[in-house]
């Protein structure tokens, strides 16, 4: 049984330096995890691996952790624990509510600490366990909605929802490490200047106007698949596959693609895994017809920003008010928070070359905007990424069924983004 807070075969050690040793081993183990998590996912990484990067064998990993599942309890602890830390010490910082935020933003993306594993697969944990690492989590998200109500109330932080805003924070500062296996320019600065750009969007934001006001000219509802004739047998059939991706989206989304089984795709569908692998060959498979079917609506939400929005800032916000929406709507693209070298190599490269000309699209959105006025001057090649963690995280803690789902989270991330949190 997990021994919740315990190391698995704790031993007694003859003196501090033993026990400093062992402490150090156990760090440096779920340094490795957090890396290896992030980049295939829990149940597909590697323990070979993980052991192998610190220089120890397999059969050491079960000095410190029973098994994987402990092994992943242990390193989604040590996120909760190090986020936790990190708002104490961003509470504590001198100056007002905007000051703390700040602080917290570059302790959290420290270029020097070792990386936290993403929680984004809470759902793989079971039990005690589970509920341990989402009451922790529960209560850093209550913390720094903590510290965003207080700034409303100081008068410093504009009228907002603090729980979109503090959410929304968290999932700019968990996708801003991933966000380099994506995009251009990932030079050895890229880390450093994205952590001082995110800085810079949550206080002031990317609008030159602080009285910008986005209204969106385009529905999500335009993106959903229309009925298809039902005498066409192809149509049929391709709307039935529509269907399954979507489905398969949402709950891997919600989930995580290793929190979530087959069983559980087609029983949100409520059909049998009979109809499933009449299209589909397995579960991974079906991992990458999602992430296909997600780029392609990516590619689709930047056509309608570049053809509706006027100037760069419009542009920017109609392309990133349809991505928040299509999670809020259920349409539900899925997620590229962690996993990707999970993929299989062929495809992941194809699925990068089309990630890298969307960051194009977006810093060409910027740099028109820096000609027509309506953008502020930035470093446009961090800042088009940072807001794909609002989205990227929105399955994790928002629910479609939220009354907010119509229209409200998508305007407040907008609002965030274009204008900052700045009274």
């Amino acid at each position: 049984m997990l021994q919740i807070g315990v190391m698995a075969r704790e031993r007694t050690e003859p003196g501090a330096p033993l026990r400093a040793d062992r402490e150090a081993r156990r760090e440096a183990l779920l340094e490795a995890a957090a890396i290896e998590f992030n980049a295939r996912g829990v149940s597909r990484a590697s323990l070979s691996r993980i052991a192998k990067a610190k220089g120890l064998t397999r059969a050491a990993i079960y000095y410190y952790v029973q098994d994987r599942d402990d092994l992943v309890f242990h390193a989604y602890r040590k996120s909760c624990e190090v986020m936790a830390a990190d708002l104490v010490r961003a509470r504590e910082a001198p100056g007002d509510a905007l000051a703390q935020l700040a602080a917290f933003v570059r302790l959290s993306l420290d270029p020097g600490r070792a990386p936290t594993a993403v929680l984004s697969d809470l759902d793989y944990l079971a039990g005690e366990a589970r509920e341990t690492i989402a009451a922790a989590h529960d209560r850093n998200v209550a913390t720094l909605r903590g510290i965003v109500r207080a700034g409303v109330e100081a008068g410093v932080i504009r009228e907002c929802d603090d729980e979109i805003v503090a959410q929304s924070i968290i999932g700019m500062i968990a996708w801003t490490p991933q966000s380099q296996a994506w995009v251009d320019g990932a030079d050895i600065s890229y880390r450093t200047r994205t952590v001082e750009a995110l800085v810079d969007l949550l206080l002031n934001g990317q609008a030159a106007d602080r009285g910008f006001v986005f209204t969106p000219p385009v529905s999500i509802r335009a993106f959903f698949p229309s009925a298809p004739n039902p005498f066409d047998r192809a149509a049929v059939s391709d709307a039935k596959l529509e269907h399954l991706l979507m489905t398969a989206s949402q709950v891997f989304n919600r989930r995580g693609v290793d929190g979530a089984s087959l069983g559980d795709i087609v029983g949100a569908m409520g059909a049998t895994k009979g109809a499933l692998y009449h299209y589909l060959d397995n579960k991974a498979e079906l991992v990458v017809r999602c992430h296909d079917r997600a780029a392609t609506l990516y590619e689709r939400f930047v056509e309608a920003a570049d053809t509706h929005g006027r100037t760069g800032l419009e542009k920017g916000s109609i392309g990133l008010y349809l991505l928040i929406q299509a999670h809020a709507s259920g349409l539900s693209p899925l997620t590229q928070m962690v996993g990707h070298e999970a993929l299989p190599a062929g495809f992941r490269q194809t699925l990068r070359r089309r990630n890298r000309a969307l960051q194009r699209r977006y810093e060409g959105f910027g740099d028109l905007g820096i000609e027509d006025g309506s953008f502020r001057p930035m470093d446009f090649n961090a800042v088009s990424q940072l807001g794909a963690g609002t989205f990227e995280w929105l399955p994790k803690w928002f629910d479609a069924r939220d009354p907010r789902a119509e229209s409200i989270i998508a305007d407040e991330i907008v609002r965030l983004i274009t204008n900052g949190l700045r009274r």
